[in-house]
Order: structure tokens, then sequence, then C-alpha cells
């Protein structure tokens, strides 16, 4: 007799979660601050956005995305992003909240932002706020700018916390933080005296104008006319009298200072006050009638 025992074999499966990204991430290109005229920074606050779409997920689970922003280019610290230009750097954040009181970091740090969906999926649409902060000087003309490369998303279920899901992607767009600053000069002149004579021998004297311009901004000064409107034929006036003199880049006297091509003074902002120096002669001339004799001359500063 033949005896047949039959072992049933029990196949069980397993359900694994296994993700790959599932939502698509478009992220704005430019946090751009726009241009700024000149130093202290004033405060200025923009903003871009990062759009989520994220499909239904065919159950009756609930999706969780965690976005994280880096660092970024130039900066020391989640709590201290800074832009670059050259070797100079300028101090700005970038927060969750349109108060701007919390920090976009990391998940690590507990700054991410984090989106929940509904098994239907759908489009979220968040909102990067920049900030950059106001007061700070000392900085030269250029583009300032800070690039956020590898930001990070997470994506899992909304029973677990951001820095429990394993599922984690990092964006191949990125995200450049910018200003542009822009030079600026403010002028002031003292006046340039030739004292009292009483005859009209040879007389030199000088006067100063002070600048103050943006670090690395290039700047020329002119010197108009004045009255008589002609910068070769420089006069000071007393009713119809008047007393010819002239006015100088050069304490020799030699390169005259006007407001033509060749003749103006050039130079760079050091973002601090320059003094330059203008040298007036007034040659020998005929006898004039006694008083005092003016002439108002327009000093224009281009940057």
């Amino acid at each position: 007799m033949t005896v047949k025992r039959v072992l049933p074999l029990m196949l069980l499966l397993v359900g694994i979660k296994c993700w790959g990204q599932a939502c698509n991430y478009t992220v704005a290109p430019i946090l751009d601050f726009g241009a700024m005229v000149g130093l202290p920074t004033t405060q200025i606050d923009v903003s871009a956005n990062i759009t989520v779409q994220c499909p239904a997920l065919g159950s009756l689970l609930l999706r969780r995305v965690c976005i994280s922003l880096p660092i970024g280019s130039g900066g020391i610290s989640l709590s201290d992003r800074r832009m670059i230009s050259g070797g100079y750097d300028l101090q700005y954040q970038l927060f969750r909240n349109a108060a701007r009181t919390q920090v976009w970091g990391d998940v690590p740090g507990g700054q991410q932002l984090t989106l929940d969906f509904t098994v239907l999926g759908g489009t979220q649409v968040t909102t990067v706020y920049g900030r950059i902060f106001a007061g700070q000087t000392g900085k030269p003309v250029g583009l300032y700018q800070s690039i956020l490369n590898g930001i990070e998303v997470r994506e899992g279920l909304t029973l677990e916390s951001c820095s429990s899901i394993s599922s984690v992607y990092i964006l191949p767009d990125s995200m450049t933080s910018q200003l542009q600053i822009e030079p600026n000069c403010t002028i002031s002149a003292s006046p340039l005296d030739f004292g009292s004579v009483t005859s009209i021998g040879q007389t030199d004297a000088s006067s100063n104008l002070s600048v103050t311009c943006t670090l690395n901004g290039a700047y020329s000064i002119s010197l108009d006319g004045g009255n008589n409107g002609d910068m070769n034929n420089r006069k000071m006036q007393l009713g119809a009298d008047t007393i010819d003199y002239q006015l100088y880049q050069d304490a020799a006297r030699t390169q005259i200072w006007g407001d033509t091509a060749g003749s103006t003074v050039s130079s760079t902002g050091n973002g601090n006050t320059q003094s330059l120096t203008v040298y007036g002669r007034v040659p020998i001339q005929g006898a004039k009638p006694t008083g005092t004799y003016q002439d108002t001359i327009t000093a224009t500063v281009t940057y």
C-alpha cells in the first residue's frame, strides 16, 4: 500500500513599501532682490515659489513631503546665509513664513517645510520668503549671488515624521538668490578764495571737493565754465567788470579741470570720503575796479 502525504504549500505575499520619487517639483530659478543704489543696505523682502505636484496614491494613505533648503554658496551656516561677489559677502536669509520668523533649513535641524497631500494628490505652491538685512556697509558694486544646489525632498506617509522618512531625493534644479549693488556718489565743495589784493599779480589758491562713492565704483568729476560758460575762459565778475582766472587738476597748474572729454578727473570709490584738490590761479592782468569778484562753478560727479 502506498501512502501519500500531501504537504500544503503556503504562499505568502508580503506587501513591501517601495517608493520612487512620485511628485514633480518646479523650483523658481531666481530669487531676485533687484538692484540697490549705494549703501548702507536697506531691508529688502522678496519671494519665489516652489511648486509640488503629487499624483493620487490609490489607497487610503496620505502622502507627506518634506523640503529642505541648503546653506547656499557663500553661506556660513543655515542661520547665516550669504551672497558673494568676488571676495565680499552680503548677509541674507530664507524663511518658511511671510513674517520671516521661521528660517527655512533642513530636516536634521527641524527647519524643513512640510506638505501633506490627500489620497487624491494635487498641486501645492509653497513660497520661499527672502530678506536682505539692513545696515550693511563696505560692500563694493557688483552682482551678489548665492546658488542653492542640492535642494532635498523626502516623500513618505503622513504617519511618518520627516526625520524617519527614508525616501530622500536631491532635486536637479537650483535656486539662485541675487542682489545687484549699483554705484552711488555724493559730493560737496569748499569755496576757493583768492584773498584780497591791491594789484592783480599772479595769485594761486586751492580748495577741496569731498566725494563719497560706493566701494569700487568708478566716477568722474567735471567743473563747468561758470557764469561765463566757457571752461577755457573763466571769469569772476563784479557788475560789468571781470577778472580772468583758471582751475586746474594739478599743483603745477598745467591741466585745466573742465567738463569736456579729457579735462575731467576720474577715480574709483573706496566707500569713504575722498578729498580732491582744485588748484586755482589768477594770472597777471590790468587794474580793475575795487570790490569782490565772484564766479559760481558747478561740480558734477558722474558714476
